[in-house]
């Protein structure tokens, strides 16, 4: 069995020094839960349930009346748009206050006037669990409408990108997902993540646990993770002794013990710009997503679709851009990189944020064995296309808040 990594590949390091968290998208419901909400609580700004307006959103009201310099970049991302309803449909989506993150813009996305005509699927809150999805030839999603995880799979092996919620989530959905079309959990070579928050890493030590494969997160998030993750619980203050209570009073209740901490993974690889993680015929490529956390990362994976090779890309975050040092060197980083390696579709864990909404993905997954073309492929052309659509509607909000 093949398994190694190439570190390097000619690619520099981006840094990774932006002290700042952020769940992605803004919170989901059911998504990080108690111990990812902790994480992420030092220093974050993030869209409301809709109208934006977070410390890296603009108000709806900011937007409608955005500068003449940011309706530029609008006006730019509707030309790049074309006459291409998926990519009208997605400019749409980016360019609005909230960057199509917030959970009433994930409820309520509805459908592109494309081919295959395709079913609106919101994100509702609370979640709905949806087991596991068949995307491509060796590529599952396995969750539900707040956040799920990726799987690609080989001959030789898997590489598992993230792991859900919780320990129960990773047992209970996760596996049993995984064997029922097939898979051994026991072949999960790799584990990697986007990024540290607990929606993504919850299930982690759980599948660490049981299954044994080498765990890969950035460099800058593995301490985040150990001090905000395994700090969860902790801190309580202590209730009043006996010694405190007035005179004749009762004696006081004691406090409750406090809640046992969560089991950690144990810090096994830091992700670098430009790692090649392989297992069997498969390469995938990582590449550091700085901004939405400092370590964050994304992936270029081979997809196969009717045996035939197609790259994409997998981002941690969609929108939601702190500073436009991160967007520089973090989030357009990943876009050019995705674009240099022609790329032909975008997708993250959370449904609804990217290519890979819900109607388009039940949409495969329920037709897979009658499909000829997959519409989570937009091709080389549109994907560089899609791709600078984001750009550009992230440069209007920048106009917008003066950045």
């Amino acid at each position: 069995m093949l398994r190694k990594i190439l570190v390097g590949l000619g690619a520099s390091v981006v840094a990774a020094s932006l002290v700042y968290a952020q769940a992605a998208p803004p919170q989901q419901a059911g998504g990080q839960g108690a111990a990812g909400a902790q994480a992420g609580a030092a220093g974050r700004g993030r869209a409301g349930g809709g109208g934006g307006g977070g410390g890296n959103y603009p108000t709806k009201e900011q937007w409608d009346n955005m500068p003449a310099s940011g309706k530029a970049y609008v006006d730019k991302a509707t030309q790049l748009a074309g006459n291409d309803p998926d990519l009208q449909f997605d400019q749409t989506i980016f360019c609005q206050a909230d960057g199509g993150a917030s959970n009433t813009a994930r409820a309520n996305i509805g459908v592109p006037k494309s081919e295959p005509a395709l079913k609106p699927y919101g994100a509702p809150s609370p979640k709905v669990s949806l087991g596991g999805q068949h995307l491509f030839d060796n590529l599952y999603w396995f969750g539900d409408t707040g956040v799920g995880a990726f799987l690609v799979t080989t001959n030789d092996g898997y590489i598992l990108w993230d792991a859900l919620n919780n320990e129960d989530e990773a047992m209970n959905v996760l596996v049993p997902s995984m064997k029922k079309f097939g898979l051994d959990p026991a072949k999960i070579r790799y584990m990697a993540f986007g990024h540290y928050h607990g929606d993504h890493t919850g299930g982690g030590e759980y599948i660490q646990r049981m299954y044994h494969p080498k765990v890969i997160m950035g460099r800058d998030d593995w301490p985040l993770y150990m001090r905000t993750i395994g700090g969860f619980g902790g801190g309580r203050g202590r209730g009043r002794g006996a010694a405190d209570a007035a005179p004749g009073a009762p004696a006081p209740t004691p406090p409750p013990a406090p809640a046992a901490p969560p089991k950690l993974m144990t810090h096994d690889i830091d992700a670098q710009d430009g790692m090649v993680i392989q297992v069997g015929d498969t390469k995938m490529q990582i590449f550091q997503m700085t901004g939405h956390t400092p370590g964050s990362i994304g992936a270029i994976v081979p997809v196969k679709w009717k045996g035939q090779s197609h790259p994409i890309l997998i981002v941690t975050a969609g929108s939601d851009i702190p500073n436009r040092a991160s967007f520089i060197g973090g989030y357009e980083h990943i876009w050019d990189e995705g674009i240099k390696a022609k790329v032909e579709s975008v997708m993250q864990v959370h449904p609804n944020t990217n290519m890979n909404i819900l109607a388009r993905t039940k949409y495969v997954d329920d037709n897979f064995a009658a499909l000829k073309t997959n519409p989570l492929l937009y091709g080389v052309d549109r994907t560089a296309r899609y791709l600078n659509i984001v750009r550009a509607c992230t440069q209007a909000r920048f106009e917008i808040l003066g950045w």
